[in-house]
């Protein structure tokens, strides 16, 4: 196998599929090393494909041993629980055996655009439809990326630690049926450079991801024509974009630092009890993979929790109730609580009570 790690503009996405499907290429990634290359893995049908530009194809060494091995094959590896030989058509496990290309591979249709100004500036946009609400969990993903990297030279190699080959981010969206998305980012050449991407041999990528799944549903991208080199006028920088290994390797850490996000936060539920004519008010928070600090719990003076219990810390993995005072019966106020989530940005909760005289607990 070459020396060069050859992707043909890809970026996995995942997603619970209720949106709009469209023909899309399909993407393909094989899990090869030094003994076993793509070319023997896949059929001729397939390896002609994807020279067509009918499949996009990306290969894996996952084997730490292999000169071709960096981090992010470990990963994908480990997400689809892969080893040498397997096959993979849009995060799907594929019997090569089958021999032909399955004809009912869909995507979810985002479109792309670009605009580059006279001062360098660069705007990509995108946009999608939905028909059909997504899960919570789906999130937009950006990636920039290098074409084609030998493994000597890329930041994620063997013989390299810096990462400055790729760049991901994170955009909103809106999920609910019949939303119209459209997202714009724009960035200057100077930060391009930055990031170590030059101005040919890029691609700009966007897709949608789950991050309850590895299957790949559909991605879009698009390149961005060379202008003038950099060091002659900085403002008008070349961007041409085309994907490389690296930039998977931006989408694992993106969606494992999701993931991990996910799991630190605390579950919080306001809960009521009645005994016969009394009413008692408490919250239940049951705490994920970090701590918590609760340093308020309050709410226009309507709720009361004693002052000498705050700031009030509880350990990760666990389960607590607090009882709460309710000061004023005519009128019911949102009970406000603040908190720290170890490692993450400070809460702030307006919390609704039920106001039925069923049990809750």
């Amino acid at each position: 196998m070459k020396r060069y790690i050859s992707i043909i503009t890809l970026f996995f996405i995942t997603m619970i599929i209720h949106a709009p499907l469209v023909n899309a290429t399909p993407l393909i990634e094989v899990f090869a090393d030094e003994t076993v290359t793509s070319s023997e893995i896949l059929s001729v049908e397939f390896l002609d494909s994807v020279e067509q530009g009918e499949m996009e194809l990306i290969v894996w060494h996952s084997n730490e041993n292999s000169s071709l091995h960096i981090s992010a094959a470990s990963e994908r590896a480990e997400d689809l629980n892969a080893n040498t030989g397997d096959v993979f058509i849009q995060g799907i496990s594929w019997n090569s055996s089958n021999g032909s290309i399955p004809t009912d591979l869909n995507s979810i249709n985002i479109t792309m655009d670009i605009q580059i100004s006279n001062n360098g500036l660069i705007s990509l946009q995108a946009n999608t439809t939905l028909n059909e609400e997504l899960a919570s969990t789906v999130v937009l993903q950006w990636l920039l990326l290098k074409k084609e990297v030998a493994i000597s030279e890329h930041p994620l190699g063997p013989l390299e630690s810096k990462v400055a080959s790729y760049h991901a981010w994170d955009s909103n969206i809106n999920r609910t049926s019949g939303a119209e998305n459209n997202w714009t980012h724009q960035i200057d050449v100077e930060t391009l450079e930055s990031w170590n991407l030059k101005n040919t041999g890029l691609i700009a990528t966007v897709s949608l991801v789950s991050l309850d799944s590895n299957e790949i549903f559909g991605t879009e991208s698009i390149e961005i024509p060379e202008l003038i080199d950099s060091e002659n006028n900085s403002k008008d920088l070349a961007i041409s974009f085309l994907l490389v290994i690296a930039g998977l390797a931006g989408c694992v850490i993106t969606v494992l630092s999701e993931r991990r996000r996910q799991k630190d936060m605390p579950k919080i539920r306001p809960m009521i009890q009645w005994k016969d004519e009394r009413c008692d008010y408490f919250i239940e928070i049951n705490t994920g993979n970090a701590s918590i600090t609760i340093s308020s719990i309050g709410g226009n003076g309507y709720w009361r929790y004693p002052e000498k219990e705050l700031p009030l810390k509880i350990p990760s993995n666990s389960t607590k109730e607090i009882k709460i005072r309710k000061t004023a019966k005519i009128k019911s106020e949102p009970c406000t609580i603040r908190l720290d989530v170890e490692g993450h940005d400070r809460w702030v909760l307006d919390l609704e009570f039920p106001e039925t005289n069923s049990t809750s607990r």
